[in-house]
């Protein structure tokens, strides 16, 4: 299941859909899963646009959780704070994430 959210301030998320639908599911894991890596970007100063985990509900275990933050250009960079990492999304791959979790 994917649950996505807004961020409120700090860690808070407030969670307003969950998305069960498998198609959706299996392109996001592998949308994240060939995601390039980046540095930290510099000029990433603002609140998250949006917030997304993908969780198995039957183990009961988030196994992806990301911050969204959309780009002037249409890409994307998506945050991992637990593991502190940074991934970029092409303008093609946002507009996918854009239509799985509607924002």
């Amino acid at each position: 299941m994917i649950r996505v959210g807004t961020p409120v301030n700090g860690t808070a998320i407030s969670f307003e859909m969950e998305i069960k639908d498998a198609e959706s599911i299996e392109s996001m894991r592998t949308m994240i899963r060939e995601a390039k890596e980046i540095d930290e970007p510099k000029d990433l100063a603002r609140k998250p646009d949006t917030f997304f985990t993908l969780e198995r509900r039957k183990e009961g275990i988030a196994e992806m959780w990301f911050y969204v933050f959309y780009q002037d250009d249409d890409s994307s960079i998506l945050y991992n704070d637990g593991a502190n990492i940074y991934f970029t999304l092409s303008k093609q791959e946002t507009n996918v994430l854009r239509s799985i979790i509607g924002k």
